[in-house]
């Protein structure tokens, strides 16, 4: 089973590969869920988990459940990450190399990823710089070259915990992969966070996942190799406001409103 590729995300069909290769296992980036590329100063890990209060079942769906905000879906007792704030550094290596940065608070429902890769793979070639944003149920791409934020609204947050009995995405994470067929091999851990190892076989790629997020990748689908890692994990910092918001003056664009 192959995962679908998200409708917002608008790849050139070989770097869709590439990216599909990396799997940014969240049922909302999904991603990959993944940053412009800053290269900031490596720093050691201090990894210290919040405890949160998220319920065990789902309540009555709400009504505006696909519109909801960071705040609503904290409010509401929705997780998507298992801690409340950090700044992360990812490097990639392989087909596709470049640097990620990602910002994020309020449990992972507001967010910035910054992405800067460069895909090379025989004759094709091509550099990408873009950021990713979230905010609730919103999901944004953004060109700073064009300063235009294409955005769709996610109902499947929902769906989600709905059908798997929880506001807690990590769980619902840890399901998406079963399904793809992926087993727990292990622990591990990355820049000192403990990772649970997980092993998709069909799709010869291997997991590292910590709090919902994926701290190390490696794929070799079709012998092309993909690797990604995360080089410097930050949680005990302000994360910057303007790291998370769509820019002002950026034209926003609904991919989904009827032409």
């Amino acid at each position: 089973m192959k995962p679908a590729r998200p409708p917002y995300i608008l790849f050139f069909p070989m770097k869709a590969f590439l990216y599909s290769s990396l799997l940014a296992l969240s049922i909302f980036a999904i991603s990959c869920q993944p940053t412009d590329a800053e290269h900031p100063a490596l720093a050691q890990s201090n990894m210290q988990e919040k405890p949160v209060a998220v319920a065990a079942k789902t309540t009555t769906p709400d009504y505006r459940a696909g519109k909801r905000n960071a705040e609503e879906m904290v409010a509401a007792g929705f997780k998507r990450y298992g801690i409340e704030k950090g700044i992360f550094t990812f490097r990639l290596y392989g087909a596709v190399t470049g640097y990620e940065v990602l910002y994020f608070d309020n449990w992972g429902w507001r967010e910035g990823r910054y992405i800067r890769t460069t895909a090379d793979v025989g004759a094709y070639k091509e550099k990408t710089n873009k950021v990713q944003y979230l905010n609730g149920e919103r999901r944004y791409e953004y060109d700073p070259e064009t300063k235009i934020a294409h955005f769709f609204d996610s109902p499947q947050i929902q769906a989600s915990a709905d059908k798997y009995n929880t506001q807690d995405m990590t769980i619902v994470n840890d399901e998406m992969i079963k399904r793809m067929g992926g087993v727990a091999v292990g622990k591990d851990k990355v820049k000192g966070v403990e990772c649970e190892v997980w092993r998709i076989e069909n799709i010869k790629t291997t997991l590292c996942m910590a709090y919902g997020i994926t701290m190390r990748e490696e794929s070799f689908a079709s012998g092309i190799p993909v690797s990604r890692v995360a080089i410097s994990v930050k949680t005990d910092v302000e994360v910057p406001e303007d790291k998370m918001t769509v820019p002002d003056g950026a034209e926003e664009v609904d991919i989904n409103a009827r032409k």
